[in-house]
């Protein structure tokens, strides 16, 4: 999905850690223009472009979203020049090789090569009866493994990892060999059901929810967050998520989380119409409701094993209220005032 400019000036924002009433201090501007910006209500003037590229530290090219394609000038190829019998031209100019996996994959098969050779290098300084064959196979399964681990964790590689760590000791007789051949296809399917396991732990099998703008997802997977109107919507799972809502007007809004924790910070917007509903949902987690003084919070929440609580009070003469609707289970619902 296409980044639009708000969201490269909130990244841009956020990256620097800055709050959005240092970015009015810094550039001059009014704090209801910077939240527009960041909500894509409105653009910057073209003035104000180049003083944020500056203080993102970025082209102004990245903040506009545009990306430029390297035009190379053609070549003219000397008829003289040396050929191949096939026909295939060398031109002058530097030859290299390229490696057409991703950094990871690159450095992997590098690590590969090079134990290889080290090893096979030690094995015929040392007299090890370890072949090309006895090195190559196991190191392979122990790079597949390690390079699996990361970003996420998965007991399947970690078990190829050890595995080929295993074989290859054994295959230099560094130590003794214990396991047949007849269990470790066994030990494989052990340890891929475990990872399988680990991940259907971790994950929700289906979506709860989803978001549809114009008759298509406008946003899906286990967190989101849109703001349209005068209402908005956050969802967090398995996860951390802070949310600042910066409407010129709210009046309702919904916020889910579940294994993990969600923040939402009302203090940008605007203004908040008295009466307005905010639906909060609770599970093996906590949700933050940050509302300013000026506001009183009115609780109508369900509590399964789970808690509702407050810190700080609101003004005494605090106009507004909100009503905040829901239920929280196996979690905590806490109400903020700042």
């Amino acid at each position: 999905m296409e980044q639009t400019m708000g969201k490269r000036i909130a990244a841009g924002r956020k990256s620097l850690g800055l709050t959005q009433d240092q970015i009015v201090e810094k550039l001059g501007v009014t704090a209801q223009a910077v939240s527009k910006w960041e909500n894509d209500q409105s653009c910057p003037d073209i003035a104000m472009i180049p003083r944020l590229a500056e203080l993102f530290g970025i082209s102004t090219d990245e903040l506009l979203g545009v990306q430029r394609q390297e035009v190379h000038p053609a070549q003219l190829v000397d008829p003289d020049e040396e050929q191949e019998p096939e026909g295939i031209h060398f031109q002058g100019g530097n030859w290299e090789m390229q490696w057409d996996g991703d950094r990871k994959n690159g450095l992997g098969l590098a690590a590969w090569v090079l134990l290889t050779g080290a090893l096979l290098l030690v094995g015929n300084i040392l007299g090890w009866n370890a072949g090309l064959w006895d090195i190559l196979w196991p190191t392979g399964l122990m790079i597949f493994g390690i390079c699996g681990l990361w970003p996420r964790f998965s007991v399947f590689r970690l078990g190829c990892g050890l595995l080929g760590g295993y074989f290859l000791l054994c295959n230099l007789e560094l130590i003794p060999f214990r396991m047949g051949k007849n269990q470790i296809l066994p030990v494989l399917l052990l340890l891929f059901g475990l990872s399988l396991l680990m991940d259907a732990l971790k994950k929700p099998k289906g979506r709860k929810y989803h978001v549809v703008h114009d008759g298509k997802a406008a946003a899906r997977g286990e967190s989101f967050f849109q703001q349209e109107e005068e209402a908005f919507r956050c969802a967090t799972s398995f996860g951390e998520n802070t949310r600042e809502i910066g409407l010129p007007r709210l009046t309702a809004g919904e916020a889910t989380v579940s294994f993990g924790e969600l923040r939402v910070d009302l203090t940008r917007c605007e203004e908040i119409a008295d009466g307005t509903v905010i639906r909060g949902k609770c599970s093996f987690g906590q949700l933050v409701l940050i509302v300013p003084r000026t506001c009183k919070v009115d609780p109508h929440v369900s509590t399964t094993l789970g808690a509702l609580e407050t810190q700080g009070n609101p003004d005494p003469d605090a106009s507004v209220t909100i009503r905040l609707e829901g239920g929280v289970s196996f979690g905590q619902i806490e109400v903020r005032y700042v």
